[in-house]
């Protein structure tokens, strides 16, 4: 029985400090998990989807978009913002239907930029110039081409 005690308290105590490490070590890797999730998360608001680059060209509402291809549909995409408060500014500004995709962007620099052009958007109430804020930022993702984006959900 004195043996067993031996053996049992240092077995308990290592059980009850690993769990306690283990819990610390996953905390601290899961909220650094978070942050870069959601800070790299942006929104593409899309004007439509077509069937073919001809039918995109002539109904796109917008002279600047980006556009990708998804399930054979060509979807054409008028504005990119990392701040949700945006997407309803750029949805008035192109009074139309818009579909709001969440997707994930891996690349730092553009993240930033992005960032700073939605201080910028956020803070303007003129639509020409909130316009050409959108179009800024569209074309950090037109020159960096080879970026690629994952879908949240």
């Amino acid at each position: 029985m004195e043996k067993t005690k031996k053996v049992m308290i240092p077995i308990f105590l290592s059980v009850i400090c690993g769990s306690i490490c283990g819990s610390v070590v996953y905390n601290i890797y899961a909220s650094k998990a978070n942050y870069e999730l959601s800070n790299s998360r942006v929104y593409l608001v899309q004007a439509g989807a077509y069937s073919s680059i001809d039918n995109m060209k002539a109904n796109t509402m917008a002279t600047n978009y980006v556009y990708y291809e998804d399930d054979g549909m060509y979807k054409a995409i008028i504005g990119i913002t990392k701040d949700y408060d945006n997407l309803e500014k750029i949805k008035s500004i192109y009074n139309g239907e818009t579909i709001v995709s969440e997707y994930y962007l891996n690349d730092k620099k553009i993240s930033d930029e992005l960032g700073e052009l939605d201080k910028k958007l956020k803070e303007e109430s003129d639509n020409d110039k909130a316009k050409a804020i959108i179009d800024d930022m569209l074309n950090i993702y037109k020159e960096n081409d080879n970026v690629k984006l994952v879908k949240a959900n």
